[in-house]
């Protein structure tokens, strides 16, 4: 079999459980609704808030190894090293930095300089305490997930760290609730248990995949590894705080009610984001191990491939969105329905990344990680002054607005880095998801502009929308590489 049908192989294998993954991700936070039910706006927004904040400590405490290691394992094969080379020392590297991480922290939380992070100031110090002893488990689960993809095993990332940790999370934190009573540590013990399960999961999992891997190696970590870890983790922990931004911003800015209000958006709004996210593991390995030679003929196929099926299911999503946003937002409570054009913007801005921005993936397959690190910096710096620029003015609309910006930003900057090494990465057959994401629009700017359809017009809409958009990921699915990649 040719390495493009191998990799057609994969593609098809692993896009039918993206599919699945995105479905199951969209539908296990749902429980965050319910906790926004129980625990009300204001202990919500921080609950997220903060929850994104150990996310991002995990960023910074991994350096970039689970990334790393998605690049480095496909390569152990191709020069006769052992499969699991660079793991165990992964880990151990990992853990080390998590404690330290850890150690900062809970320094910071007993003696009370913590209420440097904005937002964080209201949380008690055993909070933060509770909060950040996920940061250990998070590390791992990262490193195990990076290596799972470089062995092209995306679904173990997608139905664990994706899906099961933020299912478990707010479910054993309604759990705690509804036993104790307890509104206040509750949600971190939650995140943390749901953590734990998840590594003793992988810790299952590995072995299997990697036989003979160690736990605890004394070696020192591959320089190659590390030499492309650094600048990734470094951009990867830029690019957790620039998703992040806008809701710690809010926070900050206008208050924890108008945060939780926001953080119940941004999670909805995630559905467009997750799907992108999903494809991220079946794109990078598979760029990583082209041969020069071939990328400019090989590329085109497969980014035109997981692009096309990333749009058309982000559509699908879209026109549920636009069409029943207030909907949606009433799954959290009456008191969360605000601002329904917001879900809007954050939509388009979902669909721009998952389009524009995936090119991100390619630059990573190609050891671009330099560049990444300043278009990231880059963008921050935009961000981070167009919300300082908007929240005040137009609240959580300007919020959504420099998120779409900023989306804009680098999807423009990451195509012209393309260009430049002469790759064009999108195939004509494009334009048929194109054209829908502009109905969708239209269709957003009528519903905002005084068109009032009855409900069951809606659902007609979207019940023909839904069907004609599986007949076009039916067919791309079933698609067959050119003969000549």
């Amino acid at each position: 079999m040719s390495s493009a049908e191998n990799d057609q192989k994969f593609l098809l294998k692993s896009s039918i459980l993206n599919i699945i993954g995105a479905v199951l991700k969209v539908s296990g936070p749902a429980l965050n609704f319910v906790v926004a039910r129980y625990f009300g706006k204001e202990a919500f927004g921080i609950y997220i808030s903060t929850q994104l904040w150990v996310s991002m400590m995990s960023r910074a405490a991994v350096l970039g190894l689970d990334k790393g290691l998605t690049w480095y394992v496909p390569q152990n094969k191709l020069y006769n090293r052992v499969a699991h080379d660079g793991i165990a020392q992964s880990l151990r590297l990992g853990f080390y930095y998590a404690l330290l991480v850890f150690a900062v922290i809970v320094v910071m939380a007993l003696t009370g300089s913590y209420t440097i992070f904005s937002g964080l100031e209201s949380l008690s110090s055993t909070e933060i305490i509770l909060y950040i002893m996920s940061i250990v488990p998070w590390v791992f689960n990262l490193i195990f997930a990076g290596a799972s993809e470089g062995n092209r095993k995306p679904q173990y990332r997608i139905f664990i760290n994706d899906f099961a940790v933020f299912t478990f999370a707010p479910l054993f934190a309604l759990i705690i609730y509804f036993i104790t009573g307890d509104k206040v540590y509750s949600l971190p013990i939650g995140l943390l248990c749901a953590n734990c399960i998840a590594v003793l999961i992988y810790m299952r999992l590995m072995p299997r995949q990697f036989p003979g891997m160690k736990w605890l190696s004394s070696e020192k970590i591959p320089k190659a590894l590390l030499s492309f870890s650094l600048p990734i983790g470094f951009s990867e922990f830029v690019v957790a705080f620039l998703l992040r931004a806008d809701l710690w911003m809010v926070l900050v800015l206008l208050g924890p009610e108008y945060a939780g209000v926001y953080a119940i958006m941004v999670t909805i709004s995630n559905a467009i984001k997750t799907v992108r996210q999903n494809f991220n593991s079946i794109l990078f390995p598979v760029v990583a191990g082209m041969e020069p030679e071939r990328m400019k003929l090989g590329l085109p196929h497969v980014y035109s491939y997981c692009v096309s099926l990333i749009s058309t299911i982000q559509i699908g999503i879209g026109f549920f969105i636009v069409l029943f946003p207030e909907e949606t937002l009433m799954l959290a409570g009456k008191s969360f329905v605000q601002n329904p054009e917001v879900l809007g913007i954050l939509l388009f801005a979902g669909l721009f990344d998952g389009s524009f921005c995936f090119t991100g993936m390619v630059l990573n397959g190609m050891g671009k990680s330099k560049f990444l690190l300043k278009l990231n910096v880059y963008s921050l710096i935009l961000a981070v002054s167009m919300n300082l620029l908007l929240i005040p003015k137009f609240g959580l609309v300007g919020a959504a607005i420099s998120t779409l910006s900023f989306q804009i930003f680098q999807g423009i900057w990451m195509n012209a880095e393309l260009l430049k090494n002469g790759i064009w990465p999108y195939r004509r057959g494009l334009w048929v998801q194109f054209a829908w994401a502009i109905a969708l629009l239209i269709l957003f700017v009528l519903l905002n502009t005084g068109f009032e359809p009855e409900m069951w017009q809606k659902i007609a809409i979207f019940v023909v929308t839904t069907a004609s958009l599986v007949y076009l990921v039916i067919k791309r699915a079933a698609e067959k590489p050119p003969k000549n990649v």
